[in-house]
């Protein structure tokens, strides 16, 4: 079938029944390039969904050949059909922090006399405040302390915890003291010698406020309580100490993301740098305040968690606005042309025009699959390094 013998007239707008007026063409990428006698497909975003509603261009007249770039039509050249991956991404919002916060609280009475700097990060044994001048160390734990422990003490986790920490710390090896929930002689002995360390009384006896046990290391987002204050209860707003990317997903989306699926994070400056999602949500929640507030949007949305390959690459940001750009369709190496040589035929279906030898065109009817960065999949009579015309 040659371009002379193709009947190609507009689509009908699925949205009216009359016969519509020509619109502009406009091609993959929004632009309008003006009038000109070749068909191509609009689409909006590379979405397929846009094609399936009859939203296409046009090819007015017919036409022998590609065009000569008169007054009345944009010049025409030609691509090659080539192999290649397609892509399809979308772009979220997502923030780059250290990731909710959290109140570290303290059951110690006395009066706060020194927190660490904002900002800072606290680790095994090292204090996170000082109460009545006297260090309260941090230990890991799932758990708080709950009773003072010491020689005579009942079997427990908690003496599991802090056996843990003292040969974490380095203060008695493993071989010098078993790990387990019962107090003995030798964890006496490794605590009074950690106590010495501290400039603390050597009691070989640990009361719940003696230290704070969080489940790592922390970095201090803000300060609770403040200096001359009562240490009872919450006293830091802490943190985790990697920085990492959440995005509040529409809960309808869900299915858009999976834990360990790669993703590309732009920074504020321009800079991708490569991600992983590490954990999706699975409850949905309304934005906080909205309720109170009929402007607000109440879409419900699930937290996503990105962690960055190489957190360093994000410098000294935080709580920084970034994108998040998600894969959500690919096509492993298929055959594809620029999605604007696409032709909408009055018949139904799409072709391609390619050049003959000896001048002219001729019309190959193509099904077309999936878009992205301006080029679409494409299945007919067409190989790898064919050309078909495309607008200059």
């Amino acid at each position: 079938m040659t371009a002379a013998d193709a009947h190609v007239r507009p689509a009908p707008d699925p949205r009216t029944t009359d016969e519509p007026t020509e619109p502009e063409p406009i091609r993959l990428d929004g632009r309008r390039p003006g009038r000109r006698r070749r068909a191509t497909a609009l689409v909006a975003g590379g979405a397929l969904a846009l094609l399936a509603a009859g939203v296409v261009a046009w090819r007015s007249g017919d036409d022998d050949g590609p065009s000569t770039g008169s007054a009345d039509e944009p010049a025409t050249t030609t691509a090659e059909v080539t192999v290649r991956d397609l892509e399809e991404r979308t772009e979220l919002d997502g923030t780059l922090g250290y990731g909710d916060t959290s109140q570290l609280a303290l059951s110690a009475q006395g009066t706060v006399t020194w927190l660490p700097p904002e900002g800072s990060v606290v680790d095994r044994g090292q204090a996170v405040a000082e109460v009545d001048d006297r260090v309260v160390p941090l230990l890991f734990g799932d758990r708080p302390l709950w009773r003072e422990l010491g020689s005579g003490v009942e079997d427990g986790p908690d003496v599991e915890l802090v056996e843990a920490n003292l040969v974490a710390l380095g203060v008695v090896t493993a071989d010098e003291l078993t790990v387990d929930q019962e107090w003995t002689s030798a964890t006496t002995d490794a605590l009074e010698e950690w106590q010495e360390a501290l400039g603390l009384e050597e009691t070989g006896r640990l009361a719940p406020g003696a230290v704070a046990v969080q489940p790592g290391a922390v970095r201090v987002a803000a300060y609770v309580a403040e200096l001359g204050g009562q240490a009872g209860g919450p006293i830091l707003e802490v943190a985790g100490t990697t920085r990492q990317v959440t995005v509040d997903l529409e809960a309808t989306r869900q299915g858009m993301v999976a834990v360990g699926q790669t993703v590309d994070v732009e920074l504020p400056d321009g800079t991708v740098v490569p991600g992983t999602v590490a954990a999706v949500g699975t409850v949905a929640e309304t934005p906080e305040g909205s309720e109170n507030d009929p402007t607000a949007d109440t879409t419900p949305t699930i937290e996503v968690t990105v962690s960055l390959d190489d957190p360093a690459s994000a410098g000294a940001l935080d709580q920084a606005p970034v994108t998040v750009s998600v894969v959500t369709s690919a096509a492993q190496g298929v055959t594809a042309v620029p999605a604007d040589a696409l032709l909408a035929l009055a018949e139904g279906g799409y072709a391609v025009e390619r050049p003959v030898a000896g001048g002219g065109t001729e019309l190959v009817p193509v099904e077309i699959g999936a878009f992205a960065d301006g080029w679409v999949q494409v299945t007919g009579d067409l190989a790898e390094g064919d050309d078909v015309v495309v607008p200059e």
